[in-house]
């Protein structure tokens, strides 16, 4: 089987350079949920839904923006990050309520077994998926979606600024095309655009937004 992924041989970014996650969350935990996210829900709600309520797989998710966004429409919600200060920013913006549809797990998300499910998001989570790890755990995001299922979220593209990083998963477009080959692909969307990260730090973005439906 032919390899995808692009794997970058230059120097790594200094540890320093690394995103800060603390600052990251109070940035963004009040902000709405991504537009890949948005852009699934709405293309679910065209759809009859059953006597089941819907399940999806929050990976990295952050402060809990989009895991929030899905709860609050009903969905059941399984929300994995790496960093325990994220599920704590979540379960303190998650209201009582919401708890019995909640399932948090402190993991690196390419580590956790993926249950089926009918969506599964990565909003800007992805590309943090190792370069030796990324085409088997993108195969495990195959398999676990049901038929009809969708994938909402972002690839960093390899004019990124972090493309010096081994630590991080970068694709060029035709790459992004072969890794969908096996969806229907109805939102597809390649960025470049001088910006910033939480830090407020200027940073070069190359990032495709992607919205998919497993047939």
């Amino acid at each position: 089987m032919i390899e995808y992924t692009w794997r970058i041989s230059v120097p790594r970014i200094r540890e320093r350079e690394k995103p800060p996650w603390s600052q990251y969350y109070t940035a963004t935990a009040d902000g709405p949920p991504w537009d890949t996210l948005t852009i699934a829900l709405s293309l679910f709600d065209l759809e009859p839904i059953g006597a089941r309520s819907r399940f999806a797989i929050d990976l990295g998710c952050g402060a809990g923006r989009d895991t929030i966004e899905l709860l609050k429409r009903g969905w059941r919600v399984l929300a994995v990050d790496k960093e325990t200060d994220a599920i704590k920013f979540l379960r303190f913006a998650a209201l009582p309520n919401h708890n019995a549809k909640l399932r948090t797990r402190v993991a690196a998300f390419e580590t956790v077994r993926l249950r089926r499910c009918d969506l599964i998001n990565g909003s800007y989570s992805l590309p943090f998926c190792r370069p030796e790890q990324f085409d088997a755990f993108w195969r495990r995001i195959n398999t676990a979606l049901n038929a009809g299922g969708r994938l909402a979220g972002h690839l960093f593209g390899v004019h990124d600024e972090w493309a010096g990083s081994t630590d991080l998963t970068f694709h060029t477009r035709p790459q992004v095309d072969h890794l969908l080959r096996k969806f229907e692909v109805e939102f597809l969307e390649e960025r470049e655009w001088d910006g910033k990260v939480a830090s407020g730090k200027k940073k070069r973005w190359h990032v495709f937004s992607i919205v998919a439906r497993k047939p």
